[in-house]
């Protein structure tokens, strides 16, 4: 409703004290019996959202989590045919939340966000400070036919693993509004706002949408850049003293990538006054804003099917396809959108993967964009990602990036491996007849072209026998096309 909080308070100042107490009488009769209590301490003034546990639960929880009385369950099974018969082989994982410990934060950071509506900044940052760096402890299930090699599982990845849905752009912009409104000391600020920045749970926001500077002379600003400058020297001198001592060492990867992000936060925060112009004038980023809201929509509900919010976004996504003028929008913009759609694997588990696989590939409007598209795919670390952006390397001219995933990412499909034949054929002879023979041994496909290679490099260096051998073999397999072989080396 347009302007709601004025009309109520214009209505408010037309009733009498009378009117006032029967609607407050009213509305507690039709109460559901487990919110009266709820309802009352918020009468009394105890309590200001009526949906939210009190400070005091909020301390006991956080205190349990700490101890490790409340924490949650790892189950694994391994499954060597799944539900419909096929051939799986693999463990299947499955986290439990005994105490539904994830409702408890979801609702308190639920409540956090009305509480800074409401300009309780101060209790607001308190309680989100304790909830954003909660870890629990990780028990094995009884039934569990293995252990789990992490020791606590933090908000990050328990949204990662399904047992909590959060908003994390929505969550990172409650953190730092409530902590720049509950104190004065700059420093202070600067350095809790930097250290959520860089937590994973935050990793992927949209950082331009969580805090807003407007001048570039905002002494924030400067503390930010120094807090982010320090943490950097900080982190990559504990990599060079761990790469001195190991040249491979337990976590390389996760500081590899805090390092990446820092960086990436310092080139935002360096642009603050140069590019905050565009960004606010960027056309796409207020359509993806539209998209953003409709898809919160549709993940409250649970029918996915024929949504008239589906039905909405293709037409806004086409509008903006079809609109064009991708090359006029930054490329900041851009980046958290693709981020955006493929950490969530495109929101398919919202109806809209075509749409949204749509608006990737349209966005960039460069080869370098492009590019840059590809990387953003691989690190998502999804295979199915990965192997479109192997592909999408190939098509680019990328050809060594191309081959540098898939020989790091052999299964038993034959596409990798022929792939990787035809990259090394040219380059390193040796290097593409031991593909095709870990192919012949794993591959599930059509093998016949491996065969063919194996064959033709047996016969130029005069090695009768293992011609013999590899022929013998490749008669005996129904995968390989014994005409198309015979016809080769007749």
């Amino acid at each position: 409703m347009v302007n709601f909080i004025e009309k109520i308070n214009k209505q408010l100042k037309m009733m009498t004290e009378k009117e006032k107490d029967a609607w407050i009488l009213s509305q507690a009769k039709i109460l559901s019996e487990h919110k009266q209590e709820d309802f009352y301490k918020s009468i009394c003034g105890t309590k200001l959202i009526i949906n939210m546990p009190e400070q005091d639960e909020i301390k006991a929880f956080c205190e349990k989590v700490k101890i490790g009385d409340i924490s949650v369950e790892y189950e694994t099974h391994y499954v060597e045919f799944d539900d419909y018969g096929h051939f799986l082989d693999d463990w299947e994982e499955i986290f439990h939340d005994p105490a539904h410990a994830m409702s408890f934060v979801s609702s308190v950071i639920e409540g956090c966000h009305d509480l800074i509506i409401l300009e309780e900044y101060e209790n607001a940052f308190a309680i989100l400070e304790d909830i954003i760096g909660l870890e629990f402890t990780i028990e094995d299930h009884p039934d569990s036919d293995d252990i789990c090699n992490d020791k606590f599982m933090n908000l990050d990845k328990a949204a990662n693993e399904g047992l909590l849905w959060i908003n994390r752009d929505k969550l990172l912009k409650d953190y730092i509004t409530s902590c720049i409104h509950s104190s004065e000391d700059c420093q202070y600020v600067a350095d809790k706002i930097a250290d959520a920045l860089e937590m994973e749970l935050f990793r992927e926001c949209k950082t331009f949408y969580c805090i807003t500077i407007d001048n570039d002379r905002d002494p924030l600003l400067t503390e930010l850049k120094r807090k982010l400058d320090d943490d950097l020297k900080r982190y990559k001198k504990e990599y060079f003293e761990e790469k001195k001592k190991n040249k491979y060492y337990w976590g390389e990867y996760r500081v590899l990538e805090r390092i990446r992000h820092i960086n990436e936060l310092i080139e935002y925060f360096d642009k603050i006054g140069k590019t905050e112009k565009e960004l606010e004038n960027s056309f796409l980023r207020g359509t993806w804003c539209q998209i953003s809201d409709l898809i919160t929509e549709l993940k409250q509900i649970p029918n996915v099917d024929d949504q008239i919010e589906i039905a909405e976004i293709w037409n806004i996504v086409e509008a903006l396809i079809k609109r064009g003028c991708f090359d006029q929008e930054p490329w900041e913009i851009k980046e958290s959108i693709l981020k955006e759609i493929y950490e969530n694997d495109y929101y398919d588990y919202c109806g809209i993967y075509d749409p949204m696989c749509d608006l990737a590939e349209a966005i960039c409007s460069t080869k370098d964009e492009v590019i840059k598209r590809a990387e953003i795919m691989m690190k998502t670390g999804h295979r199915s990602l990965g192997v479109a952006a192997a592909k999408l390397y190939r098509e680019l001219g990328e050809e060594d990036k191309c081959a540098e995933y898939f020989e790091n990412h052999l299964g038993k499909e034959t596409e990798p491996y022929e792939i990787l034949v035809d990259y090394y054929k040219e380059r390193d002879h040796e290097k593409a007849v031991e593909i095709a023979n870990i192919a012949i041994q794993k591959c599930r496909g059509n093998l016949t072209q491996f065969f063919i290679i194996l064959l033709q490099d047996a016969k130029d260096r005069g090695d009768d026998e293992l011609f013999k051998k590899l022929m013998k073999s490749a008669h005996r397999r129904s995968a390989v096309e014994s005409a198309e072989v015979d016809a080769k080396f007749s």
